[in-house]
């Protein structure tokens, strides 16, 4: 079921663009490759997603977090990550220092990631699409 939903996002995403394997989670379309990673819907926290970024995330030019269903995903520039990424007080996985847990909210498009609560918009990439290349 995840595989379908992600070939579906992918294909939203490309707009016709030519898609091909770009290494370990990553798509190549057209000029720009995309990091996917999908997350299932929780019964006991709907609107609720953990999703986690590491080196191999930012080795990409886009992010693309798919929150359990097609209508719902999020295509964020590798830049807004990394500014997550490199925050000093983003949330550590506790077993892998190079990991940075985050946690998005769809009911309010917005992600938690660091100490305090500290969340960021990412309204701005709900159902985005690849620039024209």
């Amino acid at each position: 079921m995840s595989a379908d939903v992600k070939r579906s996002v992918l294909a939203t995403i490309a707009g016709g663009a030519t898609l091909s394997a770009a290494g370990r989670s990553k798509k190549r379309i057209g000029n720009n490759v995309v990091h996917v990673r999908f997350c299932s819907v929780d019964s006991g926290a709907p609107g609720k997603f953990k999703f986690n970024i590491n080196p191999n995330t930012l080795s990409a030019d886009f992010e693309l977090w798919i929150c359990g269903e097609a209508s719902d995903y999020y295509l964020i520039p590798i830049s807004f990550i990394h500014n997550i990424y490199d925050n000093p007080s983003t949330y550590q996985d506790k077993r892998h220092e190079e990991i940075r847990v985050v946690s998005v909210d769809t009911h309010g498009h917005s992600v938690m990631f660091a100490a305090g609560g500290v969340c960021a918009s990412i309204r701005p990439f709900l159902r985005a699409t690849l620039p024209s290349s």
